[in-house]
C-alpha cells in the first residue's frame, strides 16, 4: 500500500452482510457520530489488531483516533465540537434576551 500526502491511501472492499450486521455498524456509527464507512474502517481495524494483525499504519500517526480508542481515550469529533459552540451560543442568545427583559 503506498502512501498519499502523508497517509495510508485507501483501497476499497466490498461485503455483503445480514441485517443484524448492518444494523449494529449502523447503531456504532450513530453512538461515535462517524459515517458508517468509517465505522466499517475502525471495527476492521480493532479486530484485525485484537487478533494480532498489526499493521505498520497502526504505528503512526494517522490512527491516532484508534489508539485513543482503544486506550480509553474520547478523540475529538468535529461534528460533536461543532453541537457544543452551537448551544454555548444558544444559551449566550437566552441570556441576553433574559438580561434585556429584565432591563426593560
Amino acid at each position: 500500500m503506498r502512501a498519499v500526502d502523508g497517509r495510508m491511501a485507501r483501497e476499497r472492499v466490498q461485503t455483503r452482510c445480514d441485517a443484524d450486521t448492518v444494523e449494529s455498524i449502523e447503531q456504532y456509527a450513530d453512538d461515535r457520530d462517524i459515517s458508517q464507512s468509517e465505522a466499517v474502517r475502525r471495527l476492521l481495524r480493532l479486530g484485525l489488531d485484537a487478533e494480532g494483525y498489526d499493521s505498520p499504519a497502526s504505528l503512526g500517526g494517522d490512527n491516532v483516533e484508534r489508539l485513543a480508542e482503544r486506550e480509553g481515550y474520547v478523540a475529538a469529533n468535529v461534528n460533536e465540537t461543532a453541537r457544543q459552540v452551537g448551544t454555548i451560543l444558544l444559551l449566550l442568545a437566552l441570556l441576553v434576551l433574559a438580561l434585556t427583559w429584565v432591563i426593560l
